[in-house]
C-alpha cells in the first residue's frame, strides 16, 4: 500500500513527511489532475493576535432549496450547508490545487488502486457531544451512492464506489469498482459531507435545518426563508484555532441592485461565485471600489451553458433538428455579448482544458465559422432532410428560461438568432429556478436553457453529468457508442491514452450527434473585501464553485 499523511492542521513545529501517495500521484500525473495530496507538512497558522472574531457576510444567489447535503444539487444549498459539516478530505483552501485531509489525518491506497483506507482524527464531536467515528463515515458514503435515490451531486461517486466499511473505530475503508482517477477529487467536493448516523437512523429529517447536527466550524443559529442563514462559531471544533470568525451569515439576494448597494455599504465582505450580479456589475464594482474590494477570476472555465430538448419527444427525436439549430447559432456573437471578454465559445467539452478543443480548433469547424452563410445553408438543408421543407414548419417552440444569472439575456439573444437565421419562432417562458429544474427533471418541457458548473476539473464530472447517466443530462440522450467510450476513459490510467479517448469522444459529438446547442463556457468570478485575509495572504480563489465553502480559514482585518 502507498501511504499518505496530512499534517496540515496539526499543532507541531517539527513534523516529517512519512510518505507520498505513490499510486495516487502517478494517477494524478497520468490523468490530468493538478495534484493529489502531496502536501508538504505544515502548521495551521492562527490569525494574528487581536484579529480573531468578527462577523462575515457572504452573498449567495438564492436561499437553499434543500438542507440535506446528499440530495442537494445547487450552490444555493451547498453554500448554506457546507459550514456545518466536514468531509473526509477537502481541497486545500490555501492552495486549491491540492487535496488534503479534513476528517482524515492520513490514508493509504492499495497497490491496485481499488481500496482507500482513511484514518480519522479521534477528537471530532458532533454538536450533540457524540463522537464522530468511522461508522458515520461509512454510513454517509454508502448513503451517497445508494441506488435509486436522488443524488444530484454526490451520485457522481456511484460509478467508481462499491461500498465503505468501518474497520476500526477511527478507520474506514472504501472499496472501488475500479481504480478511479477522479475518486479522491470527488470526495473533496463540499457536497460529500459526513452526516451523523445516529441522527438519520433515529428518523430525524436532516432536510429540515432545525434537525441538523453537524461537526463543522459553524453551528446554525437561524434561517430566514428567502433571506439569510446565520451561524455562530463552533467552540468545540476539532481543528485548533479554527474557525477565525465568530459569526457567519450567508445572504440570499436575487436583486442585483440590492446586492450592489450592500457591497458598496460594506455590508457584504465576500461573494460566492454565483450571485444576482452580472459580470458587468462585478467588474464595475471592482473598478468603483478599488482599494476596498478585489475581483478574483478562476483561471479556467468551469461552467458550460447550453440549449437542449428532451430527445425522447417529438420533434427532437430526430437529432438532425438539434444539429441544424446548433449550426445556426452564432457562437462568436454570444462570446462578444457576454462575459466582458472572459467567456469562451460553447463546445461539448471545456474549451482549452486538457481534454477539450482549443478556440483555434473550434473556429475551423462548422458552427463556429464567420460569416455564417454556409452554416445557415447547411442548417436549412438538414431541416429539409428531416421533413421540414421550411424551418418555420417546426412551429412555435417554447424555451423554458429560468430567472437565474444571465440566462434570460442569453435566451433572448439565442431566440433572436433563430428568428434571424432560420425564421423560427421561439417563445421565451420565464420561470423561477426551482420550477425550471423540476420541469427539466420530469421531462415536461419543449426546449430548455441551463448551465452546469462542474465540481472537479475531470471529465468524470462534466461528461458524466451532462452527456452520461448523471443528474444534469436533461436531454435523456443515451448513445451506446459514446457511453462505451466514456466507461473506457474512466478506467484508463495513462494520461495521454485517456486524453486521446476523450478527444475522440468530442469529435463524435461534433461530427456524429450531440443533443446540445452549446452557447458559452465561463470562468466564475468572486468579489472579496480587501479586509479578507488568510494564512496565504488575501482571498484565495477556489478551484470550482462547489469547493472551499466552509469558511473556516479566513478572517477580517480591522
Amino acid at each position: 500500500m502507498s501511504e499518505h499523511t496530512d499534517y496540515t492542521h496539526q499543532k507541531t513545529s517539527q513534523v516529517t513527511r512519512r510518505g507520498v501517495l505513490k499510486t495516487g500521484l502517478s494517477t494524478a500525473v497520468g490523468l490530468g489532475m493538478t495534484s493529489l495530496s502531496a502536501v508538504e507538512p505544515g502548521v495551521a497558522i492562527a490569525a494574528p493576535e487581536g484579529k480573531r472574531g468578527g462577523h462575515g457576510y457572504v452573498l449567495n444567489y438564492a436561499y437553499p432549496e434543500s438542507w440535506d447535503p446528499h440530495i442537494s444539487g445547487t450552490l444555493a444549498a451547498n453554500a448554506a450547508i457546507s459550514p456545518m459539516y466536514n468531509q473526509v478530505v477537502e481541497f486545500n483552501p490555501l492552495n486549491p490545487k491540492e487535496v488534503i485531509g479534513d476528517l482524515a489525518k492520513s490514508w493509504e491506497v492499495s497497490d491496485d488502486g481499488k481500496a482507500y483506507t482513511f484514518h480519522l482524527h479521534d477528537n471530532v464531536q458532533w454538536w450533540d457531544g457524540r463522537p464522530l467515528t468511522a461508522e458515520d463515515v461509512a454510513f454517509s458514503i454508502n448513503r451517497m451512492v445508494l441506488p435509486g435515490k436522488p443524488r444530484p451531486r454526490v451520485g457522481l461517486l456511484r460509478p467508481s464506489t462499491k461500498k465503505a466499511e468501518a474497520v476500526e473505530p477511527h478507520t474506514v475503508r472504501v472499496h472501488l469498482n475500479y481504480s478511479s482517477p477522479s475518486f479522491l477529487q470527488f470526495l473533496a467536493v463540499d457536497y460529500m459531507k459526513i452526516v451523523p448516523k445516529h441522527v438519520v437512523e433515529a428518523g430525524k429529517d436532516i432536510n429540515n435545518w432545525k434537525h441538523i447536527v453537524g461537526s463543522g466550524p459553524f453551528k446554525i443559529v437561524r434561517a430566514r426563508r428567502g433571506d439569510s442563514v446565520t451561524y455562530e462559531r463552533n467552540p468545540n471544533y476539532f481543528k485548533p484555532g479554527l474557525p477565525y470568525l465568530d459569526r457567519l451569515t450567508v445572504l440570499a439576494m436575487s436583486d442585483a441592485g440590492t446586492a450592489s448597494a450592500a457591497i458598496k455599504a460594506n455590508k457584504i465582505v465576500m461573494t460566492t461565485a454565483a450571485t444576482a450580479l452580472s459580470i458587468e456589475d462585478m467588474v464595475k464594482l471592482g473598478t468603483d471600489l478599488k482599494g476596498q474590494v478585489s475581483l478574483y477570476w478562476q483561471p479556467e472555465v468551469t461552467d458550460g451553458w447550453h440549449v437542449f430538448a428532451n430527445v425522447e419527444r417529438e420533434p427532437w427525436t430526430d437529432l438532425r433538428i438539434i444539429q441544424a439549430l446548433r449550426l445556426a447559432t452564432d457562437q462568436q456573437e454570444h462570446q462578444k455579448a457576454f462575459g466582458e471578454g472572459h467567456y469562451k465559445m460553447g463546445a461539448p467539452f471545456p474549451v482549452g482544458s486538457w481534454y477539450g478543443s482549443t478556440t483555434d480548433e473550434l473556429l475551423k469547424i462548422p458552427g463556429y465559422r464567420q460569416p455564417k452563410d454556409q452554416d445557415i445553408t447547411d442548417a436549412i438543408a438538414l431541416l429539409k432532410a428531416a421533413g421540414y421543407e421550411s424551418p418555420s414548419k417546426l412551429g412555435k417552440r417554447v424555451l423554458n428560461t429560468g430567472t437565474v444569472s444571465f440566462i434570460p439575456d442569453v435566451a433572448q439573444l439565442w431566440a433572436a438568432q433563430m428568428r434571424r437565421n432560420l425564421g423560427l419562432d421561439i417563445d421565451i417562458k420565464l420561470i423561477d429556478g426551482p420550477t425550471t429544474v423540476q420541469a427539466q427533471i420530469s421531462g415536461n418541457f419543449d426546449l430548455g436553457i441551463f448551465g452546469y458548473g462542474f465540481n472537479i476539473a475531470d471529465p468524470d464530472d462534466w461528461v458524466n453529468a451532462v452527456y452520461g447517466p448523471g443528474a444534469r443530462n436533461y436531454t435523456r440522450w443515451k448513445n451506446p457508442t459514446f457511453l462505451e467510450m466514456f466507461a473506457k476513459q474512466s478506467r484508463e490510467v495513462d494520461r495521454e491514452k485517456r486524453r486521446q479517448i476523450l478527444r475522440n469522444m468530442e469529435k463524435f459529438l461534433q461530427t456524429v450527434e450531440d443533443p446540445y446547442i452549446q452557447l458559452n463556457w465561463k470562468p466564475w468570478v468572486y468579489l472579496a473585501s480587501d479586509k479578507v485575509r488568510t494564512a496565504a495572504g488575501p482571498f484565495v480563489t477556489p478551484p470550482t464553485i462547489q469547493t472551499v465553502l466552509k469558511h473556516e480559514h479566513w478572517w477580517l482585518e480591522t
